[in-house]
């Protein structure tokens, strides 16, 4: 009688009668459950672990999954902000770059303007002093020329006067 208790006992316990082992006349498939059959302290039990579960699971998966993707989305949100104001930061760089270089430019300019006016006027005085060298020259020119005819004008005329003279006299012998 002690075997078939304890026989009795393990097979509630393991849902499945030990009792079959101890009297072998028994069907071993009379002594499985009904699986159509509704076990209350079964289910009772499912639903506190699915309960248990459930707690487990959001507490140590879906709240740091949560966390971690709310962290992730609040860093893409100030990755992007970052972005625009970068963006913002390299397009008034740019424009103070273009301001730069137009005004670079524009002192270049007259940079260039100034060198060509100071060229154009060292190239007018240095005209200017050539011409001035070349009057000066001319008019030299002409001062020697002028000394120079009036001494040939004076050397031919002692010339004529010799010649006449002595033409004169060599009519007069001839005369």
């Amino acid at each position: 009688m002690g075997d078939t208790v304890i026989a009795n006992a393990l097979g509630r316990l393991s849902g499945m009668s030990l009792v079959a082992l101890a009297n072998p006349e028994a069907n071993f498939m009379d002594s499985l459950p009904d699986p159509m059959k509704l076990q209350l302290p079964v289910v009772a039990c499912v639903i506190v672990l699915l309960i248990l579960l459930f707690v487990f699971l959001k507490f140590m998966l879906f709240k740091p999954l949560t966390k971690v993707m709310d962290d992730r989305e609040d860093a893409i949100r100030m990755g992007s902000a970052t972005k625009t104001q970068a963006a913002a930061q390299i397009e008034s760089r740019q424009a103070d770059y273009a301001a730069r270089l137009r005004e670079f430019r524009g002192r270049a300019f007259e940079h260039r303007k100034a060198l060509i006016a100071a060229v154009s006027a060292e190239k007018q005085e240095l005209l200017d002093m050539a011409r001035q060298t070349a009057l000066t020259q001319r008019s030299q020119a002409l001062k020697e020329l002028k000394a120079e005819q009036k001494v040939a004008e004076a050397e031919l005329r002692t010339q004529v006067e010799a010649l006449s003279q002595a033409m004169a006299q060599h009519l007069l012998k001839q005369a």
